[in-house]
């Protein structure tokens, strides 16, 4: 059965990835765009980590004390008792956890992603195929309008324009979806 796509403002959230290497640093640039505070958590943590602006490291091993007054858990070692642990830690204290390439002690998963502005997508095929994933997230790119982004932040200004100068909903509905068909024209050239 696959998984229910869920979007989650992580604003204001904070994140502990436990592992310190290649893994980890990816989760970390995977994140850092959602504005999350991150802390990595392992006892050698690469320099890459290290000199990210935005991530705290806390360079220790693991205990289940540092997950106090933390939002989401990522288990990024190499060592699946850790991740087990860290897993069954985090599940304890009704965190969401993420044990790296173990979807069986995962109670969420990173799909392939899409990011231009304010736009994202999802792409999962709940592990069947990352091959497809992959080239369905090439597809959908080329999909795109070239300016999505601009186009986008254009929609966000127009709509409090638009809602209140339309109170009724039906109207104000038919006039976004004008104005979104507009802006999000793409050229056929």
């Amino acid at each position: 059965m696959p998984a229910f796509p869920m979007f989650v403002d992580l604003s204001q959230k904070s994140v502990l990835i436990v592992g310190g290497g290649q893994i980890a640093a990816h989760k970390v640039k995977v994140l850092e765009p959602f504005g999350p505070r991150i802390f990595v958590n392992a006892p050698k943590i690469l320099p890459e980590i290290r000199e990210m602006a935005h991530v705290i490291c806390l360079t220790q091993a693991y205990c289940p004390a540092v997950l106090e007054n933390i939002d989401l858990v990522i288990a990024a070692t190499d060592d699946r008792v850790l991740n087990e642990q860290v897993a069954e830690d985090a599940r304890r204290r009704h965190l969401p956890v993420n044990v790296v390439d173990d979807p069986d002690l995962c109670g969420f998963y990173f799909g392939s992603m899409i990011t231009e502005g304010d736009l994202c997508v999802g792409i999962s095929t709940d592990g069947a195929s990352p091959a497809a994933a992959r080239d369905l997230k090439q597809r959908i790119r080329q999909a795109l309008p070239a300016d999505v982004a601009a186009s986008l932040a254009v929609m966000k200004a127009l709509r409090p324009l638009v809602k209140s100068l339309y109170p009724d909903q039906k109207q104000r509905s038919r006039v976004l979806n004008l104005l979104t068909e507009r802006v999000l024209m793409v050229d056929a050239d």
